[in-house]
This record gives structure tokens, sequence and C-alpha cells, in this order.
């Protein structure tokens, strides 16, 4: 008995014709991007300028430097962005100092275009890394300049410390210290300089607050932020000064309590001892002055007797104390 091909069904027919009009249309999508392959695909750059590109970076291996250089040149004066330009630059990196001039006129050009911080903040890195030392602080004086809230300098640092540019954040910490002007605004801005490894500055801060409190009652208040960052040399001048402005037995005893809770014993001894000094003196102070108040006490009590007694024979209400 021979087996014969079973025909084909109209579903299978159906589907048959699916899946090869399918595969002609993925077929046909692809080859235009197969065509369009370009040498530099995530430059941004238009395929004719990359096209000068690669004729600059085959110069460069050529040891051809002024025909290359002026190659990059034509190209970066085309770049209509600063991404372009600084991907320019990357294509020159193993070419050391030849390349040097090429990579300034991408720069120069990439300073004249950029617009948000984070461009100002990529050509200072890249103008750093190219040795143009005069470019990338010109970057960095914009970067600082257009950040002019508190709040904008402190997210600069945070960027510039990400990218372990340490001069950036220094100088963003610094400007955004000068808008300080609150108790809050100190402990945030000491905080946030602690987290971008600036603590000196931190310290700084800590220590005009310090020095900025005009009572005892105020620096002990304060006491418990302060001590959260753990710079024993900052809560003892706390305490120091709290000791020096202290006038009443209840200031005393505010900076032994403070002084007990962060274990300064030496501090607590002191304010321990003045503020049983300053005890016993007013306890002596109210002894000798006892007398003599309470005679007070007595003739203002006869005067204001003789007063309501003057007021009732008049027929006047008496008006009160």
């Amino acid at each position: 008995m021979s087996l014969s091909r079973p025909r084909p069904t109209a579903v299978s027919r159906f589907y048959l014709g699916l899946f090869s009009l399918t595969a002609a249309l993925l077929l046909a999508t692809d080859v235009p991007s197969w065509s369009k392959s370009t040498p530099y695909p995530d430059s941004h750059l238009p395929l004719e300028l990359q096209g000068q590109l690669v004729k600059a970076v085959k110069g460069f291996k050529q040891k051809k430097f002024a025909q290359a250089t002026a190659d990059v040149e034509a190209v970066a004066a085309g770049a209509q962005d600063t991404d372009s330009l600084l991907f320019i630059i990357s294509t020159l990196d193993g070419f050391g100092a030849p390349s040097v001039k090429a990579k300034r006129a991408c720069l120069e050009k990439a300073l004249s275009l950029a617009k948000t911080s984070d461009e100002l903040l990529n050509i200072a890195l890249k103008a750093r890394q190219a040795e143009c030392f005069d470019l990338s602080k010109a970057a960095l004086d914009s970067l600082v300049a257009a950040a002019t809230t508190f709040e904008d300098l402190i997210d600069l640092a945070h960027k510039a410390h990400q990218a372990s540019q340490h001069e950036i954040a220094q100088t963003a910490i610094k400007k955004a210290y000068t808008l300080v002007n609150n108790v809050p605004d100190v402990f945030t801005f000491a905080k946030e300089s602690m987290n971008v490894g600036l603590e000196a500055m931190a310290r700084t801060a800590l220590k005009d607050l310090v020095e900025d409190q005009a009572s005892t009652s105020e620096l002990m208040t304060l006491m418990p932020k302060i001590g959260a960052f753990n710079m024993i040399d900052v809560t003892r001048l706390a305490l120091k000064r709290g000791l020096e402005k202290s006038k009443t037995v209840d200031d005393y005893l505010a900076v032994y309590n403070q002084a007990k809770r962060f274990e300064q014993e030496d501090i607590v001894k002191v304010a321990a001892y003045r503020g049983k000094k300053l005890t016993l003196i007013n306890k002596i102070k109210d002894e000798k002055e006892g007398p003599m108040r309470a005679r007070e006490r007595e003739l203002e009590e006869k005067e204001r007797k003789a007063k309501e007694e003057m007021m009732r024979s008049s027929g006047q209400i008496p008006s009160g104390f």
C-alpha cells in the first residue's frame, strides 16, 4: 500500500502565506538598516561628518598630525551639540600630545554651545583629561555661576563628587555656605558637606553656629543635633561656650546634663562645681536680704491698706493693685 502526501488544507495554506508575507516584510525592513550602517552611529554627527572623522583618525594613526588636526577642526565646526563634540574628543584619546590642538578646538566649540549644568560638568571633565586646564576652569566658573540657589549648589556638589571632581565640589559647597542664613540650613549644609567628603566645611559651619549663640539655653538646645555629627571638638566647644555664658543655676544644670550625656567628665565636674557655688551664693544673699526684704513687704502692705481706707472714706471703689 503506497502512502500519498496529504493535500494542504485551506487553513494550512492561509498560515503558510501569512508566514511568507511576514518574512518578506522583516527582510524589507532590515535591508535599509544594513545599508545605512555608519562608522560612528553614537556620535550624533551627520554621515558626511562621520566620514571626515574617520579620515581624521586615520591621519593621526599615520602620524599626519597637521592634516588630521585640520580635519578634526572641520568636523568640530559642523557639529551642532556638545555630545557630538565630546564624542569627537573620545575618538582621539589614544593619540596623546599631538591631538591636544584638535581636542581644544572641540572643547572651545562645546563650551560655546553648553546650556545645562550637566553639559558644563562633562566639558570640565573632558578638558581636565585633555590637560586643557584653562578651559576646564572656564567650564567650572560657568558651572558655579549658573547655580544661584542653595539647592542647585548642593546638587552640583553631589554631581561633582560622583565624578571625582573635588575642586568643583568644594567650590560649589563654599558658595552654598554664603547662602546659609538660618539654623536649619546650617545643619543641612553640614550634613551635605559630609556626604561629599568635605568634613572641614561641615566643621566650620558648626563652629560658626556655636559662636553665634547668645545664651547657654540656646546652645544646650542645639547640643543633640551638634552631637549627632560625632565631632568631639565641636561638641566640647559648645559645652565650654555654654559654661562661659551661664548666669543661673539652671544654666549650669543644663550644661551638666549635656556634658554627662556626651561623656565629657571634666566639663561635668566644672558645671557641677559652679552650679553648687552659685546655689550657695544665692542662699547667702537671700539670707542677708531676707529681713530687709520682709520689712519692705510690710511697708508696702501698710501703704496699700492706707490707700484703700482713704478711698473708702471718700466713697471711691478701689481700683486694684
